[in-house]
């Protein structure tokens, strides 16, 4: 009831943080995060490393951790910006295993509410990624392997992440 709460009060406002709520948010597939911007479990992203933030204007462009990568879904290109706040869409805290500790993965988790969805939180998890289109397993060309299938650009595959990003498939 609480989650409706506050949902309501930031709809009120005409904006929303696709990102972080008191009570979390809910997942494409139902399941609660705890909100905290971290995947679950005990993986976190790690300070210092480097994870992508395409935009139009800088396609290599990067962020350094602990500023995350904040993306759009005002234009197809899902132009980002390094930030420390959180992101009215788009969050990228990883870009593959090499930035989570204790040999997380680095997932992409859809965001979803009654009316659809809300945005995308890419961050590093314990446990292994959910099943696509609602979850995907971010790798990088130079880290290790997925732990099952096949690195790829997300571009032309899964349009709904910025174009810098590969994902197992």
């Amino acid at each position: 009831m609480r989650y409706f709460a506050v949902l309501l009060a930031l709809a009120a406002c005409g904006h929303h943080d696709s990102t972080k709520t008191d009570s979390g948010t809910v997942t494409g597939d139902g399941t609660q995060t705890d909100g905290t911007g971290s995947g679950s479990g005990s993986s976190t992203s790690i300070d210092g490393q480097i994870v992508s933030c395409y935009s139009q204007g800088a396609p290599t462009a990067t962020c350094t951790l602990p500023s995350h990568c904040c993306f759009s879904n005002f234009s197809s290109q899902h132009n980002g910006a390094c930030e420390t706040t959180s992101c009215a869409w788009g969050t990228i805290e990883c870009d593959g295993p090499e930035d989570c500790t204790g040999g997380g993965h680095c997932c992409s988790t859809q965001l979803m509410d009654q009316n659809g969805i809300l945005g995308y939180r890419v961050a590093c998890q314990a446990t292994a990624c959910g099943a696509h289109p609602l979850h995907e397993e971010l790798c990088n060309i130079a880290s290790p392997a997925c732990s099952s299938g096949t690195c790829v650009s997300a571009y032309g595959v899964n349009n709904d992440l910025p174009r810098s990003l590969y994902i197992c498939r």
